[in-house]
């Protein structure tokens, strides 16, 4: 089953394997993720989806991405990141920082 494409969204999966070997209990994850893109105006959809501030799609959501991309806790315990802007392509974050910003990756990714 894939995730519904919905415009100004994204759906962020944590690999449980991961969180669990740095000590993170995923459901605890999935709630700083809230409170943090909740900053730039971004509401939680369901567990692991959030939809951009209306009227302020693109800076919500972008910030929001970015913001979670340069967070250590984040990096090392996510599974996948999938966005969705106007078009409904869907849109793979971890590729995108994979091609234009490597660094954020944790090594072995």
């Amino acid at each position: 089953m894939g995730i519904r494409p919905v415009p100004w969204s994204f759906t962020i999966e944590f690999d449980e394997g991961k969180a669990e070997s740095v000590g993170y209990d995923v459901e605890e994850l999935y709630d700083c993720t809230d409170r943090n893109v909740s900053r730039y105006g971004c509401v939680r959809a369901a567990r692991g989806t959030w939809m951009a501030a209306e009227g302020d799609e693109v800076e919500s959501q972008c910030l929001s991405l970015s913001l979670l991309s340069r967070a250590d806790w984040f990096m090392r315990t996510v599974g996948s990141i999938t966005a969705f802007e106007d078009d409904t392509d869907e849109i793979d974050y971890l590729d995108v920082l994979r091609r234009y910003a490597p660094h954020r990756l944790p090594t072995g990714r």
